[in-house]
């Protein structure tokens, strides 16, 4: 039997039904037509749609896609929003340029993007060579798109519900031992560092725990050499400063730190006022020199025309003195950690290193608890020679 139709349209013939989706701001009903080859299947149509708008989805939500939204989600919503940082939009529009656009899921329509298609996705890339920390920070982002898609009405529910981070058993996790420098290396460190253009800086990193960008945001009204304390509210970034068009040029800026936790009052040692005392006077000898004035809005720690110490520079400056003096290469990072299994090693409690270092909690900050397994090891070995 010939289906029944009731319209022609470009030359083909269809069954249509009308239904009101709505009213204009005057009180005007909005009304859609729904097409199908016959009566049941526009009435389908039809139901379909009606059913979606009671759930309250975006009456678009059938032609965006996943990449489409996710850029004015992006462009449209965070780079404007005065809850974001400069740099952290740049680090969310690199992951989106990075994992989503270039891959066909950025052309899939929001509607099909199910839990079963992430995983697939993530276990796509896990086998081009992506680690699962990289994957990790794709999902946290995902996370938070598919809760702005929800509020929107774009959807119903996330569909990350479900899915799992790619990994394998050789792959070092969140649990993983931290890279740290043993006490010989500290030695050796400390003996290289002599001279070297960044001396007393990296001897801060090893003696206050301190990120890179919180030391090269330092400038002397942070020091009060009477508490002999240091004052963190600020660090030193360098990002891609991307405008509405998609142009970026990059800045370095100070801006606050990466959470509330972060902002600290930290102790320094003796030894380390020593250390910044010479840095002062350093410094103020330079501006002399420069014929520039010196006052507490100066960097602590500066480049040969008394501005900031340039992060990039740094490193490559870091890793070329590690090379020159046989000292295995590590993440600037490793200072850090380090600073932190040592206060654990002199019996420091998790709670006082978590606020030394800025956590947010406390569990962040066991991953440092494998230094207290490898020391009790180490102690019950001594007992083989009673056996």
């Amino acid at each position: 039997m010939a289906n029944k139709t009731n319209c022609i349209m470009h030359g083909k013939e269809y069954y249509r039904v009308r239904a009101t989706v709505g009213k204009k701001p005057d009180g005007t009903p909005i009304v859609k037509a729904f097409l199908g080859k016959n009566k049941k299947e526009a009435e389908q149509k039809r139901d379909e749609y009606l059913y979606q708008l009671r759930l309250g989805l975006n009456i678009d939500f059938d032609k965006a896609t996943l990449g489409h939204l996710m850029h004015s989600w992006l462009y449209d919503f965070k780079r404007v929003s005065e809850n974001i940082k400069p740099a952290t939009f740049s680090r969310y529009e690199g992951i989106y340029r990075k994992y989503i656009q270039p891959y066909p899921i950025a052309n899939l329509k929001l509607s099909e993007v199910k839990t079963v298609v992430i995983q697939r996705f993530y276990n796509d890339l896990f086998e081009m060579g992506y680690t699962s920390a990289s994957i990790r920070t794709l999902n946290s982002l995902l996370r938070n798109f598919f809760t702005f898609a929800i509020e929107q009405d774009y959807i119903v529910k996330s569909p990350l519900k479900g899915t799992t981070i790619p990994s394998n058993a050789g792959e070092l996790t969140k649990d993983r031992k931290l890279d740290v420098y043993t006490d010989d290396e500290i030695v050796q460190l400390k003996k290289a560092l002599t001279g070297y253009i960044h001396e007393n800086l990296i001897l801060v990193a090893l003696g206050t725990g301190l990120r890179q960008g919180e030391l090269l945001g330092l400038q002397w009204k942070h020091i009060n050499f009477d508490k002999k304390t240091i004052t963190v509210n600020q660090t030193l970034k360098t990002y891609s400063d991307i405008k509405s068009d998609g142009t970026r040029s990059l800045v370095t800026a100070l801006q606050t730190p990466k959470s509330k936790h972060s902002i600290r009052v930290v102790p320094i040692p003796e030894s380390l006022v020593t250390v910044l005392n010479k840095q002062k006077a350093s410094t103020i000898e330079k501006a002399a020199a420069l014929g520039k004035p010196f006052n507490d809005d100066v960097y602590v720690f500066t480049n040969s025309q008394l501005s900031y110490v340039d992060a990039r520079a740094l490193l490559r400056s870091y890793k070329r003195m590690l090379h020159r003096n046989n000292i295995r290469e590590r993440d600037f990072h490793s200072l850090r950690h380090t600073y932190a299994t040592q206060l654990i090693r002199r019996g420091v409690s998790i709670e006082i290193i978590a606020e030394l270092l800025g956590h947010s909690s406390t569990e962040i900050t066991k991953i440092y608890a494998h230094i207290l397994d490898d020391d009790k090891q180490k102690a019950v070995e001594k007992l083989n020679d009673i056996f």
